[in-house]
């Protein structure tokens, strides 16, 4: 990552539902990244009744936790925290890996934002330093969620007013290729 993050929009989450998924384990570290997500989600308005943390026992659990809050379409976006420090084997590259590949799939899958928060690091120095030192990938990640609701709602609404003019001319998407009105195909590539 980084360290120059982009300006944050200016992004009232007093309407969203955000869902977090952190890990147990590394669990001090994870706890501080946990607290300045709220704490950057209430600054923009987020109600704590419409914050939900689920917690798991590592970081190679998130994604099926994350995967079943979605399911459930309650929430406007995910953020999944964890750290995965390095040791002597290659087993953190496996669970960044597994989980990096995963939570996209979800996203994707759901449409609904999934922020991966999971830090990956070569030592607890590391990790510190961008919890609670110069990099507070904690704000980084709360702001992400806060602009990426917002996108869901307003694409969300998008897709409703595309599909509710496909209604009004007596279209229905029939899934054949050849004839319907699909409002999906707006968004792809010309």
């Amino acid at each position: 990552m980084s360290d120059k993050p982009p300006v944050p929009a200016q992004i009232d989450g007093s309407d969203f539902f955000i869902g977090i998924v952190a890990a147990r384990y590394n669990g001090t570290l994870v706890d501080a990244l946990l607290a300045r997500v709220t704490k950057v989600l209430k600054e923009h308005g987020v109600r704590q009744r419409n914050i939900e943390v689920l917690r798991v026992p590592g970081s190679n659990e998130i994604p099926y936790a994350a995967h079943m809050l979605a399911a459930a379409g309650e929430f406007d976006c995910l953020i999944a925290l964890g750290i995965v420090v390095a040791g002597e084997t290659t087993h953190h590259e496996v669970i960044s890996h597994g989980a990096a590949y995963s939570l996209h799939s979800i996203g994707m899958q759901s449409e609904i934002p999934v922020i991966n928060g999971i830090l990956t690091v070569e030592s607890v120095k590391q990790a510190s330093e961008r919890i609670t030192g110069s990099l507070d990938r904690g704000a980084e990640f709360a702001l992400a969620a806060l602009e990426m609701a917002w996108h869901k709602i307003k694409l969300v609404e998008r897709l409703d007013l595309l599909e509710d003019k496909a209604e009004e001319f007596g279209e229905e998407d029939d899934d054949d290729d050849d004839k319907g009105f699909d409002p999906k195909q707006l968004f792809k590539n010309n």
